[in-house]
């Protein structure tokens, strides 16, 4: 048991990798590595969360609201995007999300940036990380990098995420 162990370790939690070389894999071979979904499925079961989903899809404005979508009717509590978060052309994780969001949590980037810029220097820049609600449900965009994965779910998600969900669904603090 860890320190951010709520006793919402039932909420249902959803992971998509946004890749299009990953799915070009799995729909060529069958098969593709996802070393940074690995690490966030990791992360959160080692604080006692088992209610968690995986799904893989390409950088597509049509596939991430398809995902958006499926986890509303899903009821899922906490959305997480690994990918497309950079300055690629082909990056829009970010602006697909924000058309969403109910709310956006700019410090979200803030702090990510701060974290990141002692682990990389100045490439933490090229990142446009962000979070936000959509409706009820807590959703997150992360850089790809198995290492920017780790930091933000245990530096910024699981501290605060049990808090930020009650405030959204009207507990008083």
């Amino acid at each position: 048991m860890g320190p951010y162990m709520g006793y919402h370790v039932g909420w249902k939690i959803l992971i998509s990798t946004v890749s299009t070389r990953r799915y070009k894999s799995l729909l060529e071979l069958g098969e593709y590595e996802d070393k940074s979904g690995d690490i966030a499925v990791s992360i959160f079961e080692r604080y006692g969360y088992r209610n968690i989903d995986r799904i893989l899809i390409s950088d597509d404005t049509k596939m991430i609201k398809e995902v958006i979508d499926i986890a509303l009717k899903k009821g899922v509590d906490i959305l997480i995007f690994i990918g497309g978060t950079g300055v690629a052309k082909d990056d829009v994780t970010v602006e697909t999300l924000k058309k969403f969001f109910d709310k956006e949590l700019p410090g979200f980037n803030v702090l990510y940036t701060v974290y990141s810029e002692r682990q990389v220097g100045v490439r933490a820049l090229s990142s446009r990380a962000t979070a936000g609600f959509i409706k009820d449900m807590l959703v997150y965009a992360l850089p790809g990098s198995p290492n920017a994965v780790q930091l933000c779910i245990e530096k910024l998600i699981l501290p605060e995420a049990e808090h930020l969900l009650k405030i959204r669904r009207g507990y008083k603090h």
